[in-house]
């Protein structure tokens, strides 16, 4: 009987023993199965990233393909553009001396003389076309005098004054301190694209709007019109080469303006505004030295 107990006691302390591994390894197998579920959770993980990033390697590969097949097109129609505003700028020339002749010859006729008037406009809406179209295709180099800004602003509102129309209403912010180096015919072509786009916006009606801002190493020259602003999704497109929202346009004047200021090392930005649309010109200090 007592040989009997012993051997039970030792078959329950064997199965105790094998309980108690069996256990263990069950912990174990569960620890690995774990560990597994967590190495194939990252596996998944950086596989998903690596898709995702070569998705995007993908997608500026062919924004960059597409990016190089439009500058390319661009130029080929730049290099036609010049040809033609070559050829049309001799014509345009004569055409502007003939207009000027003879308006002096019907210069007692009303009638005949709004006509010539109206066609003088349109020599020169050709003629500025065709500088835009000349200076878009050429890299400026600027050549720096100083200048002061404000009564460049003046010579420029003055220039611009046909286009803008006797119904706007020019509001000028002046500041001392406004004399800068600059190219002046860049600048004076930058700051009268800017204007002839304000007044075909407001169409020659309403507030403009126009402020300098000087700084230590900035000054920054401000202007806002009164129009129906940009449609939103368009504040950067605005400035492409032959992007245009106007039935006429050419998408050449903003994009002139701002390579002019570019080549001063500055931006041209359309600044976010309520109503109409509000342009930065910011111009740095040039380096000691710049030409």
């Amino acid at each position: 009987m007592m040989a009997h107990e012993i051997s039970e006691a030792t078959k329950v302390a064997e199965l105790q023993v094998a309980f108690r591994v069996f256990t263990e390894a069950t912990a174990t197998l569960e620890r690995q199965y774990r560990a597994l579920q967590e190495h194939v959770a990252a596996l998944r993980a950086e596989l998903d990233e690596k898709q995702r990033a070569l998705s995007a390697s993908i997608a500026r590969q062919r924004s960059l393909e597409s990016q190089a097949l439009r500058q390319s097109r661009l130029a080929a129609m730049g290099e036609m553009a010049a040809t033609l505003a070559h050829e049309v700028r001799n014509p345009l020339g004569a055409m502007e001396l003939f207009a000027q002749l003879l308006r002096e010859e019907v210069a007692d006729r009303a009638g005949a003389l709004r006509l010539v008037d109206q066609v003088a406009a349109g020599i020169a809406d050709l003629n500025h076309l065709v500088s835009n179209i000349l200076d878009y295709t050429r890299l400026p180099e600027p050549r720096r005098v100083v200048v002061d800004l404000d009564e460049l602003v003046d010579e420029a509102l003055l220039a611009a004054g046909p286009v803008l129309g006797a119904g706007v209403r020019v509001e000028r912010q002046r500041t001392a301190g406004t004399s800068w180096s600059v190219d002046r015919g860049l600048l004076m072509q930058a700051l009268l694209n800017l204007l002839r786009n304000a007044g075909e916006a407001m169409r020659q009606q309403g507030p403009l709007r126009i402020a300098l801002e000087p700084a230590e190493r900035w000054v920054r020259i401000v202007i806002a019109d009164s129009g129906p602003g940009v449609p939103p999704g368009r504040e950067e497109a605005i400035f492409a080469p032959f992007f245009s929202t106007k039935e006429r346009g050419t998408g050449l004047g903003l994009a002139v303006a701002r390579a002019a200021v570019a080549a001063h090392g500055g931006t041209l930005v359309l600044r976010p505004s309520p109503e109409g649309a509000t342009f930065v010109m910011t111009l740095p200090q040039p380096a000691i030295g710049a030409a």
